[in-house]
């Protein structure tokens, strides 16, 4: 149903496009007291279908939008709240995206690239730089051609998946569209200063071979490289080049960031063999000043066509699989002139060692002793690792599925984004554990230690958490659809923004929680200590309330719609703006 936001100045006009399993919905619309065009994305917080990281986003491209000034990035007009949810609003920028099907010559397609890196040039001089992180055809918008060579002018939307700062993991997990995505951003929910090169090279290839985005992922090895020479071998050496840098798996080897590659990239032509400049300008006798400048355009070219030949030569000698990259990249510390891996099978301990991405499938290995062991990235599926010392072990990246680390001592460690879908932790010991967007759906976690444990944004729906205790744990965007909570101990948690929809959470202990703005649709809340937390903006719809103590809690502007609060203490507790059982409203 489309929204009436008439009564805060916005006339909707069209909708643009809906995204219905991340609960996004955009329009077209009208500020009515301006009189100007603007774009509204509406995301619908209290959409049961809605993508939980859609919330954060919305935030993310508020926050962003509010401090750039750009003519090609959309104004920030206004951001509002909605009885579905939230609006950010922006100025209307007339033009079509690049994945609406149309033929751009190859010089159109360079004066593309060159207005796109502009945009990522400015992103990156911000302090501290911007990532967009999701280009592709959707996010470029090209005007009608606005100069007399009818070239078209990229225009960047969309700054959902933006990041402010570079940070070594991205902490909502892969953001992104596969097959645009840099390896390092798509493997590793990792991105650098040049993670938006890769897409945009990707981008590019798309205009150049006619490839509709749903298909890009058809050109791409298993190396996460495009055959760029193969794809277009009419275009120049020069180009062929740039483009492989840009599309180079590793970031190491592309640019070193947007002005370099828009510097490297002016000069080149389309189409000619453009490789051999430097013969050419060896060739040449002494000119006349007046064609000095003719002379440096060659001279760069030479310059610019050594050092993508070099890079070229570089890639062609590494061009391995992927695997084999990862087996070179693995440093096994020796002890005792035994591997690390050996030294683990054998003795069952490797305090300190380096395991990164080490390939550990099912081994059992119990009261393992790795503290402080380097097992980020590693393949440790279905691994036993029952009563394991892994205080302070680096487990970032982890694949973890179905693991057993029943009673496993892991205080301190990083499980930041590792993957532990089914994994056994009941009774585990998580003390100040950073599970920052860990992947924790279905896992056991019963009577597990999980005080001051960082597990924000992390994905917990199914997981059980019966008698667990988090007591100052970081739950905040935390997705717990439908866990098993009861009994958990959750004393001064932060919970703000948290997906508890149709969790179990009777009789656990909630006093002093942050709730602000948390979704507990059709949860069961009975007999749960709510004495003191902060539920404003939360959602409570058919919320299961009965016997709840929610003496002096705050739950202003909640919405109580149809929730059974039979029995329930609201001493004290602030009900201002909240919508009660019967659908009235609390003045």
């Amino acid at each position: 149903m489309k929204q009436d936001l008439s009564s805060q100045g916005y006339q909707i006009i069209r909708e643009i496009e809906r995204h219905q399993n991340e609960g996004k919905v955009t329009y077209q619309g009208l500020a009515l007291k301006q009189d100007q065009e603007v774009v509204i994305k509406e995301f619908r917080f209290a959409d049961s279908d809605a993508n939980w990281a859609g919330f954060e986003a919305y935030e993310r491209e508020v926050e962003i939008l509010k401090e750039l000034e750009h003519p090609r990035i959309p104004n920030y007009v206004d951001s509002l709240e909605t009885t579905e949810g939230f609006c950010l609003i922006t100025k209307y920028q007339a033009g079509n995206s690049l994945a609406e099907r149309r033929n751009f010559t190859p010089e159109q397609i360079k004066q593309i690239a060159i207005s796109t890196l502009e945009i990522l040039v400015y992103l990156q001089r911000q302090t501290p730089p911007i990532i967009h992180g999701n280009i592709k055809p959707e996010n470029i918008l090209v005007d009608t051609y606005s100069n007399g060579e009818r070239f078209p002018i990229a225009h960047l939307i969309n700054f959902g998946s933006a990041r402010i700062g570079i940070e070594d993991i991205l902490s909502d997990g892969v953001s992104g569209t596969p097959g645009f995505m840099s390896p390092e951003q798509e493997l590793n929910g990792t991105v650098t200063i040049n993670s938006d090169l890769y897409s945009l090279g990707a981008t590019i290839i798309c205009l150049l071979t006619g490839t509709r985005s749903t298909d890009i992922k058809k050109l791409i090895d298993r190396n996460y490289s495009f055959n760029v020479k193969k794809l277009m071998p009419q275009l120049s050496t020069l180009f062929t080049m740039w483009l492989e840098k840009m599309l180079s798996p590793n970031s190491k080897d592309r640019f070193e960031n947007a002005a370099a590659a828009m510097a490297a990239l002016k000069p080149i032509p389309m189409f000619g063999d453009a490789a051999n400049f430097k013969n050419v300008t060896m060739a040449m006798k002494p000119v006349k000043i007046s064609a000095i400048v003719g002379v440096a355009s060659i001279t760069a070219l030479a310059i610019l066509a050594t050092s993508l030949t070099v890079f070229r030569q570089q890639r062609e000698r590494t061009n391995l699989s992927r695997t084999q990259r990862l087996q070179q990249e693995i440093v096994i510390k020796k002890i005792s002139g035994k591997s690390a891996v050996e030294q683990l099978r054998t003795t069952g301990g490797c305090q300190g060692c380096n395991l990164r991405g080490a390939n550990l499938v099912a081994i059992k290995i119990e009261d393992a002793y790795l503290r402080e062991a380097d097992l980020s990235n590693a393949n440790l599926r279905g691994i036993e690792l029952r009563e394991a010392r892994l205080q302070n072990a680096n487990l970032k990246g982890a694949q973890l599925q179905g693991a057993n680390l029943m009673k496993a001592k892991l205080q301190q460690a990083n499980l930041s984004r590792a993957h532990l879908e089914g994994a056994n932790l009941r009774s585990s010991n998580l003390e100040n554990a950073k599970l920052e967007g860990a992947f924790l759906s279905g896992a056991t976690l019963k009577a597990a230690v999980l005080e001051n444990a960082n597990l924000r944004k992390a994905s917990l729906s199914g997981a059980n958490l019966t008698s667990s205790n988090l007591p100052g744990a970081n739950l905040q965007m935390a997705n717990l659809k439908d866990a098993q909570l009861n009994g958990a101990k959750f004393q001064g948690a932060n919970l703000r923004g948290a997906n508890l929809g149709g969790a179990i959470m009777s009789r656990a202990n909630l006093r002093g929680v942050d709730l602000r703005r948390a979704v507990l649709k059709d949860a069961d809340l009975r007999r749960t200590d709510l004495v003191g937390a902060n539920l404003t903006d939360a959602r409570l719809m058919g919320v299961d309330l009965r016997g709840a103590n929610l003496k002096g809690a705050n739950l202003k502007n909640a919405n109580l719609q149809g929730a059974n609060i039979e029995k329930a203490n609201l001493q004290g507790a602030n009900l201002q703006g909240a919508i009660m059982p019967d659908g009235s409203l609390n003045e």
